[in-house]
């Protein structure tokens, strides 16, 4: 009896565990950690007697982030849980107009809860900063409940892919940014635009994964509205793009010359473009392993410039 009830809740804290979706949280942690980078650079952190506040504003910063899109990936996770294989329960309840399990509803409530510390760690940082940052966590945190929550659901408009890349990159590194700055700028925008335009590249390759379940319940992606073989270019013109504006930073001097060792992921970029010709679902997971090491190059060379 012990053991059948260790057993259930090892699975049960499983799958609250891949709700959050915890390898899709490097998407927040590189977003934010490269606006903080750049204000570094532009001599915004760290001046006078700012030392302590400046690490409070940064992990602040940083917990917002993860938390804001935490709170996404849950609320995605208790729209889309008919298309999940889950047992905890057989005894539905009608919640929110849908019939759930007890897990399922849990499941939204953490999201929600997510949120609320997102939005209160927004209050002290605009406290803390400039009233910018009120306008970009309202704009976080609808867009991030809207992706898949109701009544919007911006994906099954088509609009997942583009709203996703604006939100988690240009939105979240200005946000972080302009924490320290308080003024606007288009340094992080720019700056962060190659690691941004990975963004929308791993939702292509959500959105190519289930292409053809998507089409069959009239979930009207991007990919599906547009078709499969033009997702497909978009996913290859995506990719060129962000390592062709590595090299137009380097020579423009927006970003150091080791910038370059963001080349050395190519062959992974090669592998994921592969995946994809051959309509295979591990291009998620590859596109994940591109974005991270893509991210983790792009971060260090800006901080050792």
């Amino acid at each position: 009896m012990r053991d059948d009830f260790g057993q259930r809740l090892k699975a049960i804290l499983r799958d609250y565990f891949f709700a959050t979706r915890p390898l899709s949280l490097t998407l927040a942690l590189y977003s934010t950690t490269i606006g903080i980078v750049i204000a570094y650079h532009e001599g915004y952190l760290f001046n006078q007697d700012e030392f302590f506040l400046d690490w409070i504003k940064i992990l602040l910063v940083t917990v917002a982030g993860l938390f804001v899109q935490t709170g996404a990936n849950l609320i995605n996770d208790y729209f889309e849980c008919d298309y999940k294989d889950r047992h905890q329960s057989l005894v539905r309840y009608h919640f929110l107009g849908k019939t759930r399990t007890l897990f399922d509803i849990s499941i939204f409530l953490l999201g929600v809860l997510a949120f609320v510390i997102t939005g209160v760690i927004g209050l002290i940082l605009l406290w803390l900063s400039s009233g910018a940052v009120l306008v970009v966590g309202i704009l976080g945190i609808i867009g991030s409940y809207a992706y898949t929550g109701e009544p919007i659901v911006y994906k099954k408009r088509g609009l997942g892919t583009p709203l996703s890349f604006l939100l988690m990159g240009p939105l979240m590194i200005y946000g972080a940014y302009v924490v320290f700055a308080e003024t606007f700028s288009w340094s992080p925008i720019l700056i962060g635009m190659p690691i941004s335009l990975i963004i929308p590249v791993l939702m292509l390759s959500n959105e190519l994964r289930d292409y053809h379940r998507d089409k069959k319940l009239g979930i009207r992606t991007m990919t599906v509205r547009l078709g499969f073989k033009f997702s497909k270019c978009l996913y290859v013109c995506l990719l060129i793009l962000s390592y062709s504006l590595v090299v137009v930073y380097i020579l423009a001097k927006l970003v150091p010359a080791h910038a370059i060792l963001t080349w050395l992921t190519i062959p992974l970029a090669i592998k994921s473009i592969q995946l994809i010709a051959a309509n295979e679902r591990a291009v998620v997971p590859q596109t994940n392993k591109l974005h991270l090491a893509f991210g983790m190059i792009l971060i260090l060379s800006l901080l050792y410039s």
